[in-house]
């Protein structure tokens, strides 16, 4: 029974990676024509992440509450496997 609690637990906090609503971080991937906008919440990749927590921490919110990561140094590719073993 804690096994399938923790297995959906985790679960549901993968799907938050792929969630759209209430993010509030953009992140700027690739150069263009290579370019893709990522959406995310701060609160998981704080926690999954120093490098995001240090990051996090000197980029100031805009107008909207959201704060924008510019990663144009990485492919895609590169970053979607960054973020998914995070």
């Amino acid at each position: 029974m804690v096994i399938k609690f923790f297995e959906k637990l985790s679960n549901n906090y993968l799907e938050l990676l792929d969630d759209k609503e209430d993010f509030n971080i953009v992140i700027n991937v690739g150069e263009p024509p290579n370019a893709k906008i990522f959406q995310a919440h701060s609160a998981i990749l704080k926690y999954r992440s120093l490098y995001f927590r240090n990051e996090l921490t000197n980029i100031r919110k805009d107008e909207n509450n959201i704060k924008t990561l510019n990663l144009k140094n990485l492919t895609i590719q590169q970053f979607e496997i960054i973020i998914n073993l995070t």
